[in-house]
């Protein structure tokens, strides 16, 4: 049975660290499991900080206009793993995006093939949160009072989940991806809330003063703020800065204090790496078989390091 180690959990955990370090224990090869990774340009405010001399598979995959679905994660991840074991390594997916994941794991779910329909998201995006519990609760009541707090209120959750309810199921297949059987291990870091805030609003921090202004406005000479990339964390909380700056440029009215709303956009991003790591937190939490580690805990890398390797010497 060809083995496949996961390391997971929310952001700021030191995920890649401890991955890479596995990798040279275990004769291991990277692959990302990180949603925002995947774009290419967008270097600093998705924090590819790893060292240049360790490969990460599935990094620099498409570009900020482009959309990537989790089927085509899926496909090009097992492609991945499927050339690992061929070089007889061990391949570690490492990352917090909990649907690449679980593509992974249960390949044979057939929602991930459910295309998005993008007629039905121009309205359901148009909705509040208030609404689409309703729609969904009427589609699925017993689905819909099984989600979590977290799930009730995310409205992108809400409406893929409308999605895939209102599709033909006559028409669903399963279609693997790879006949290749895979034995995991799901390792899943975690810690306290104050604790991760703390530690992200340091990188968020640091990620300012490497300069990701000036990576957005890179960016913003070739891309959109309605391209997919711009769109997501990290980036899309500094379109007020952008947009502000260039009307009063336009028009020539009195400077803005572009200071004090760096800061607003700064203070915003923090917040909501926060709630995305309390999102990720709770998704990581109800998964099935899975070992969550508190990184806080004396001995946690030590139980780490053992769980693994127990799991690694097993045929």
């Amino acid at each position: 049975m060809n083995k496949l180690l996961i390391i997971s959990g929310p952001t700021s955990t030191g995920k890649t660290k401890l991955a890479i370090a596995l990798a040279k224990k275990f004769n291991g090869e990277l692959i990302s499991a990180d949603s925002r990774q995947i774009y290419k340009g967008m270097d600093i405010g998705t924090g590819k900080d790893h060292p240049k001399n360790i490969p990460i598979h599935l990094i620099d995959v498409i570009n900020p206009n482009q959309t990537f679905s989790v089927v085509e994660y899926q496909k090009l991840a097992k492609s991945i793993i499927e050339e690992i074991y061929k070089k007889g390594k061990l391949p570690i997916v490492v990352g917090g995006t909990g649907l690449y994941i679980n593509s992974l794991i249960d390949s044979q779910n057939q929602t991930y093939h459910i295309k998005p329909m993008p007629i039905l998201r121009f309205f359901l995006n148009r909705l509040s949160t208030k609404w689409l519990q309703k729609i969904y609760s009427i589609l699925d009541k017993k689905a819909f009072d099984g989600l979590n707090n977290s799930e009730k209120h995310n409205p992108h959750r809400l409406i893929r989940k409308i999605e895939i309810k209102l599709h033909v199921r006559t028409d669903l297949r399963v279609r693997s991806t790879t006949k290749i059987k895979i034995n995991p291990l799901h390792i899943s870091l975690t810690a306290p809330n104050p604790y991760l805030y703390q530690q992200i609003d340091k990188r968020v921090e640091n990620r300012i003063k490497d300069g990701l202004i000036k990576e957005i406005e890179k960016l913003l000479k070739k891309y959109k703020w309605s391209d997919p990339g711009l769109n997501t964390l990290a980036y899309k909380e500094f379109k007020t800065l952008f947009v502000e700056t260039h009307r009063v440029r336009l028009k020539n009215n009195k400077p803005i204090n572009e200071d004090l709303i760096l800061n607003q956009c700064v203070q915003q991003w923090k917040y909501n790496e926060h709630a995305l790591a309390r999102r990720q937190k709770t998704w990581f939490k109800n998964q099935p078989n899975i070992h969550i580690f508190n990184i806080t805990s004396t001995g946690c890398y030590k139980n780490i390091l053992y769980t693994i390797t127990k799991w690694y010497n097993t045929e």
